[in-house]
């Protein structure tokens, strides 16, 4: 029963992949093609694979993709139960007590994204529940490490392994000051962990589990924080693949990092100077300008051990993000017609050109 449960939501791991991969740019695509081939053979994030092997199996999934176009989503068959692709309560209750975990929900441009994972652990934290999953059984492109939906977080472990690995095996990162001294509070230099990964499984290993603390704790910020809740789905609906929409899903994102139940607000905490170092180096490109005041405050936390004056910083970069929010949902509650040019004109010359947008 297991294994036709499987082939089904790789069935519908599939439409995703076929579905999602025209939101990515080319870039984009290939990593996360690369990291789904490395998935679907068996290797670990830090093996390379033939080259021709892999261009010849990117070929057949194209293939694929163009066969399922408009192919249905595949139900779920549990014995005598059927269950649609986004019935993951349901599903849940039945593959818990098993020791697995199904996730569905919306990524990157609205798209769906289907996995199926091993449960590592399952945490309740107030209203929310939180799955932790190990190796996975099936997923699909998208690969997102963490994901919130509604009142229910994942957190994906081989996901984020590979997204990691990814991050510090690319190029432009080796001479990003912050990253030094990330792995320096493994006691990793870089070049060391790319050269022999093996030999350096214990701190590596450590840096997966502290991020993948971090992770859980920015969904949790985005499931708690409220100041966007009106507003954010308006301007997806409204403004889709726009400079509009990106802004605003930063500024949500902002928002996650910065509240009281969030990344920052946890590193401060329990004082990790090398995940804080690590949320600077690969801070997505509009943190910079959603949160200047964080590089400046790292550094006096590197050079004096200054967690209160960051703790201050938070507190203050948050009130200003929650303003901006405010401001953003008072003027599409005013607004006479949200999606008119009017209103996006609005938002682009109050919110976005001050920022260089």
């Amino acid at each position: 029963m297991l294994r036709g449960f499987i082939r089904q939501v790789r069935w519908n791991c599939r439409l995703a992949s076929a579905g999602g991969a025209g939101t990515y740019s080319l870039c984009g695509l290939l990593l996360r093609l690369r990291q789904l081939y490395k998935w679907e053979h068996g290797l670990k994030p830090w093996q390379e694979p033939d080259a021709d092997a892999v261009l010849a199996w990117v070929a057949e999934q194209e293939r694929l993709w163009d066969s399922l176009e408009d192919a249905p989503w595949q139900p779920l068959y549990w014995g005598a139960g059927s269950f649609e692709p986004q019935e993951v309560g349901p599903i849940n209750r039945l593959l818990l007590p098993m020791g697995l975990a199904y996730g569905a929900g919306l990524s990157r441009g609205l798209k769906p994204t289907f996995f199926l994972g091993e449960l590592v652990e399952a945490r309740k934290q107030g209203e929310l529940d939180i799955l932790i999953l190990g190796r996975e059984l099936a997923r699909d492109l998208d690969g997102t490490p963490a994901l919130c939906q509604g009142s229910l977080i994942y957190a994906r472990q081989e996901a984020l392994a590979f997204y990691i690995w990814d991050r510090l095996a690319d190029p432009v990162a080796q001479n990003n000051k912050f990253l030094k001294i990330a792995l320096a509070g493994y006691g990793l230099a870089l070049k060391d962990l790319l050269r022999d990964p093996e030999a350096h499984q214990e701190q590596f290993q450590a840096l997966l589990a502290a991020e993948l603390e971090a992770a859980i704790r920015h969904e949790i910020g985005e499931a708690r924080e409220s100041s966007l809740r009106l507003a954010l789905p308006a301007i997806i609906s409204s403004y889709p693949q726009t400079r509009v929409e990106h802004w605003a899903r930063g500024l949500k994102d902002a928002l996650a990092e910065a509240n009281e139940f969030g990344r920052l607000s946890y590193l401060i905490e329990t004082r990790n100077l090398a995940s804080l170092a690590l949320m600077l180096a690969w801070r997505p490109g509009l943190y910079p300008l959603l949160l200047p005041e964080l590089a400046p405050a790292f550094a006096r936390v590197a050079a004096q051990g200054d967690w209160q004056a960051l703790e201050e910083t938070r507190q203050q970069a948050l009130a200003r993000l929650r303003q901006t929010a405010a401001g953003l949902t008072a003027l599409l509650d005013g607004g006479n017609g949200i999606s008119s040019p009017q209103i996006r004109q609005q938002i682009e010359e109050q919110y976005l050109a001050p920022l260089g947008i």
